[in-house]
């Protein structure tokens, strides 16, 4: 089995005060999260509490600011990771013997852009315009790392939802992925990230790897979704008629009704289809919303997960490539990693889902 790094370490600062070598006596475990989107990163930190002055005086107030780093010292992957800042979130107390669990995330509690609910119609404005708003509204700002189409989206409606449930889901529709940091809302494409080069190859029997494991789910898969909505300009109903749109795509028209269907043609042939109904004003919306849905149902056709020796390099939103797993071979896009250190030693598990092939 590889060998661990000679030392690692763990630094924590409160309000700007390094108070690493007081925990350090009493640290048992500490564990970075990082996640590509959808959730918040966070840390979490346990500690013996023999005295019981943690669940008693030391005990840490709610929104704490910390900021921590991992540093490991030697073997195969030596470096540093600067976790991030967080704001002390749970406090668990548990005895015998006694201990405190800390956990923290990346968003501060009392942020409204996840709290506050809001009913609101946004008209007229493409999405980058509305999250700008949103930022702003938030006192945040916003870092729009994707192809900025400004299509114009007729309506939506904010319906007794928070910002980031609303900007969420118009992200989705786009085929977006959004993620919320202490001072920003960051939007990316996802598909884009994951037609990077590899920022690094581990393969089995030569890279530190400690256990792995992989999962096909040929029974979710699926092999089309049409969307179906309305034009909003007409009034009434007409019988559609269907015509090809392009390559493994079809829509129906008419001055009423479209539909668009949007096609994999490395489904197999008994997998699912799916149908929706949404709000949009073209066919070229449509579209967009139908290969976002099939990509984000097929995302997690092919997963996996592998825990290495600690390596402070490893970080969600990366591609790496994978050799010797024979099928499972390739890219795979990093959705999370979570960095551990323990008495144990230090290690790094990976999230991965297998880098999709575009869909029709």
């Amino acid at each position: 089995m590889p060998a661990f790094p000679i030392k690692t370490s763990v630094t924590i600062i409160v309000d700007g005060t390094d108070i690493s070598a007081d925990l350090s006596p009493d640290l048992l475990s500490f564990s970075y999260g990082d996640k590509a989107d959808g959730e918040a990163d966070d840390i979490s930190i346990t500690l013996k509490d023999p005295e019981a002055r943690w669940a008693g005086s030391w005990t840490p107030e709610a929104n704490l600011k910390l900021a921590a780093y991992i540093i490991a010292v030697g073997g195969p992957t030596p470096g540093s990771l600067f976790c991030g800042e967080f704001y002390a979130d749970s406090f668990r107390f548990s005895g015998a013997p006694n201990t405190v669990a800390i956990r923290a995330q990346s968003i501060p509690l009392d942020t409204p852009v996840r709290r506050k609910r809001k009913s609101r119609a946004w008209e007229k404005m493409d999405l980058r315009a509305i999250a700008a708003q949103i930022a702003r509204e938030n006192s945040l700002e916003l870092f729009f790392d994707a192809q900025d189409t400004g299509q114009t989206l007729d309506r939506r409606d904010q319906d007794h939802e928070s910002d980031l449930e609303f900007i969420t889901k118009l992200a989705k529709d786009a085929g977006l992925s959004v993620k919320i940091e202490e001072t920003r809302i960051v939007i990316y494409d996802k598909k884009a990230y994951e037609q990077k080069d590899p920022v690094s190859t581990l393969t089995l029997k030569a890279s530190p790897i400690l256990s792995w494991e992989f999962s096909s789910e040929h029974s979710e898969r699926y092999k089309s979704v049409t969307v179906a909505y309305r034009d909003p300009q007409q009034k009434k109903k007409k019988s559609a008629a269907s015509h090809a749109t392009e390559t493994g795509g079809t829509a129906s028209r008419n001055p009423a009704v479209m539909t668009y269907t949007a096609t994999d043609p490395h489904a197999p042939e008994a997998a699912q289809e799916y149908e929706e109904k949404k709000r949009a004003k073209s066919m070229d919306e449509a579209r967009s919303m139908a290969k976002a849905k099939l990509r984000e149902l097929n995302q997690n056709a092919v997963t996996g997960s592998i825990t290495m020796v600690g390596d402070p390099s490893k970080a969600a939103g990366e591609v790496i490539a994978l050799a010797g797993f024979g099928n499972f071979d390739g890219n795979w896009f990093i959705e999370g990693a979570t960095h551990d250190v323990s008495g144990s030693g230090y290690t790094t598990r990976l999230e991965l889902r297998k880098c999709q092939r575009e869909a029709s």
